[in-house]
């Protein structure tokens, strides 16, 4: 695996779309898609052009001016697009229109949703579609727990009694066994002056789809995580000691941690980047893990963070094979 496209000074914006939140391909679209904080966007060229797929942000009052894209999925059938507030959309024809799911305003719990950032919006964090049952949605809010629904979107199950933190990502690996990411957000402890980091955070895994969920990482002082990945029976995280405002002073720690046994027990294993940098996101490259890292969603931008992208070796360690002037959040092989 000597052509790892991201040697240093290799890279090349391709996209001025603000912030990235989701990088997605479907097995039923062509190309690749693109969830930001301008829009929603497709590259059916390999990333030489793209198309804004018009998801209608609107001019709803947001902390970077009007509303964001926090996640795309495609089915067999349709395109969803979930924004802050948050919003659901769906699209038959590819992108080229697109209507709100208004049933997913009607969850009971939406009073109690919000986010850490001004104006408190919650953000519709994760889309997801279960295994063998193409009509069933998963929806992750931040902060709002994790919802369902049966009939494509239409209609939804309130699920924030499960998991009330700050939902980053959910990952069906089957029809009844999911991953969860979480982290601190409580919103009823902050309304009693206890601040917001005071939820429990951790790696969640449900083994009756959603019905209940047991914490995989007790005891785990990095309890703030952002993603998960699965790949050839081992499971990684990565996870920080604080959330986000603690990073722009890098006044917190990380650790990577990878299990063999589905989440019994977890190795903590070194990787370039320690002691404040993120991984984010991991992907498989010609049989390889890849992974990149960086510090994100600090309240001030800092400049001197470059972005890195790490290559799994065949004997489990890790090694830099490239640095991007940018936050490495999202991976995806095209």
């Amino acid at each position: 695996m000597d052509d790892v496209p991201f040697g240093d000074g290799a890279t090349e914006r391709v996209l001025d779309c603000g912030v990235v939140t989701a990088v997605k391909t479907f097995d039923a679209f062509g190309g690749v898609f693109v969830a930001s904080s301008e829009g929603a966007f497709r590259s059916t060229d390999g990333g030489d052009t793209w198309e804004d797929l018009g998801v209608p942000i609107g001019d709803r009052f947001w902390h970077a001016g009007t509303s964001e894209v926090w996640s795309i999925l495609g089915t067999d059938d349709a395109l969803y697009a979930g924004t802050n507030d948050p919003y659901l959309f769906r699209s038959t024809d590819g992108g080229e229109t697109w209507s709100e799911l208004k049933g997913f305003r009607d969850l009971p719990s939406r009073g109690h949703w919000e986010s850490p950032i001004d104006p408190h919006y919650a953000r519709l964090r994760a889309l997801e579609q279960v295994p063998g049952r193409p009509e069933r949605l998963i929806a992750g809010v931040e902060a709002g727990g994790i919802h369902l629904s049966d009939d494509g979107g239409q209609t939804w199950t309130d699920r924030r009694d499960t998991i009330v933190d700050d939902v980053h990502q959910v990952l069906p690996l089957s029809e009844d066994v999911w991953l969860a990411t979480t982290g601190y957000l409580d919103h009823d402890l902050e309304n009693l002056g206890l601040g917001h980091a005071v939820g429990e955070g951790g790696l969640w895994r449900t083994v009756d789809a959603g019905e209940s969920w047991d914490r995989l990482d007790r005891a785990n002082d990095f309890s703030y995580i952002r993603r998960v990945f699965v790949h050839d029976g081992r499971v990684f995280f990565c996870g920080g000691e604080e959330a986000p405002p603690a990073w722009v002073n890098d006044e917190h720690g990380v650790a990577l941690f990878e299990s063999t046994n589905f989440g019994r027990d977890f190795e903590r294993v070194e990787y370039p980047g320690e002691p404040h940098q993120v991984i984010e996101d991991w992907a498989v490259y010609e049989g390889s893990v890849v992974c990149g890292s960086g510090l994100f969603d600090v309240p001030d931008a800092r400049d001197d963070v470059r972005g890195r992208i790490m290559r799994r070796t065949d004997g489990g360690e890790y090694e830099t094979v490239g640095r991007v002037d940018a936050n490495v959040s999202r991976i995806e092989a095209i």
